[in-house]
């Protein structure tokens, strides 16, 4: 039997988990975060590159530049003998070609037969000018016996001594004496004209002595040298091969004025000064750092403003900033420890002139 008096059992329910505390408040959006970072370091950026370009000047590129001079000959001529090979080194003084000297024997040897030929007729006009002045002082000696033989003819016709035709003639021969003489003296201006100046004075010897310089000049001018030590490059010359005087027929460096010269933004050049210091790298030669100083800082370049009809032309440029200008800086390069300009037939460098922030 059931017993009734006993109270119904209530199954247990299953227990539940805690609820989660809610947060009070809500934490900053990370996007928003990331992006004050951003203006942040664009801000920063903003306010450093002003500040380093104005500090550190950096040019990414710049130009070996030297003196190139065209050898050009002094004479024409036919090229007898190319001394030289392209791209070669050479010394000053060195002989990079020869032209044909047989005219210019010719001509030398022309000058001097013409130079003896004046020192002979020299020689010839100094004689006459001698034998004149030997004559007049003959003519001298007889004018004196003539006048002495006219005051004893004067004396003894006072007296009464000789007869007139005596004194006549004594007084004709003293006239005649002195005619002589005048004759003599011309004679002798005349040679002494005709000689000029003696010695080095002689314009005729000048003019001879000149033309025979002149033509040693040009013989010795057949062969050409070198100027300065430097380098042959870009040569077109062959045997045979007519070189007129004053035209191109090699050209030469001069590697004692190799510099390197950078184009920099007008603000970078606030501070720069010739005598700061400056750091050059090469391609050709990574991982070396070539120190340097500025030479000097180009006063003007081009504005590329354009002239219509005399007047100048407006700027249409409607930019909120114009492109900055970039003028030169040049520097010297040192050739001997720095890398020489390269030839025709290699890759030129390509140098980059950061310049040290001045103390």
């Amino acid at each position: 039997m059931t017993d009734m008096t006993a109270e119904p059992t209530v199954p247990a329910l299953p227990e539940q988990a805690p609820t989660p505390a809610q947060p009070t408040a809500r934490t900053g959006n990370p996007a928003a975060r990331a992006g004050l970072v951003v203006v942040a370091i664009l801000a920063g950026l903003a306010i450093w590159y002003p500040m380093a370009d104005r500090s550190t000047p950096f040019a990414s590129g710049a130009s070996i530049t030297a003196l190139v001079t065209q050898i050009s000959p002094r004479i024409s001529g036919p090229v007898s003998a190319v001394l030289v090979q392209d791209n070669a080194r050479v010394d000053a003084g060195q002989p990079l070609f020869t032209i044909d000297d047989t005219t210019f024997q010719m001509d030398l040897a022309q000058a001097q037969a013409q130079h003896d030929q004046v020192l002979q007729s020299l020689g010839a006009t100094d004689a006459a000018v001698a034998a004149a002045e030997a004559q007049l002082e003959r003519i001298k000696v007889q004018a004196t016996s003539a006048t002495q033989a006219r005051d004893r003819a004067i004396e003894l016709f006072a007296k009464g001594t000789i007869a007139s035709a005596k004194f006549d003639q004594a007084n004709a021969d003293y006239d005649s004496a002195q005619a002589a003489i005048n004759a003599a003296q011309a004679d002798l201006a005349r040679a002494k004209a005709q000689a000029g100046p003696s010695g080095e004075a002689n314009p005729q010897l000048r003019s001879a002595t000149a033309a025979v310089e002149k033509a040693r000049f040009a013989l010795d001018n057949t062969t050409v040298l070198a100027p300065v030590d430097g380098y042959i490059t870009n040569l077109s010359l062959a045997t045979g091969q007519f070189a007129a005087a004053g035209q191109a027929a090699m050209t030469f460096i001069d590697p004692s004025t190799q510099a390197l010269i950078g184009d920099f933004r007008e603000n970078q050049l606030v501070n720069v000064e010739p005598g700061d210091p400056v750091q050059v790298i090469f391609e050709a030669a990574p991982g070396r750092i070539f120190d340097g100083k500025v030479e000097s800082i180009a006063w003007g370049i081009s504005a590329g403003r354009n002239s219509v009809g005399g007047l100048a032309q407006s700027s249409n440029d409607t930019r909120w900033f114009p492109l900055p200008a970039r003028s030169p800086c040049a520097s010297p390069l040192m050739t001997k420890h720095c890398p020489p300009i390269c030839a025709s037939a290699r890759k030129p460098a390509s140098p980059s002139m950061p310049m040290a922030r001045r103390g």
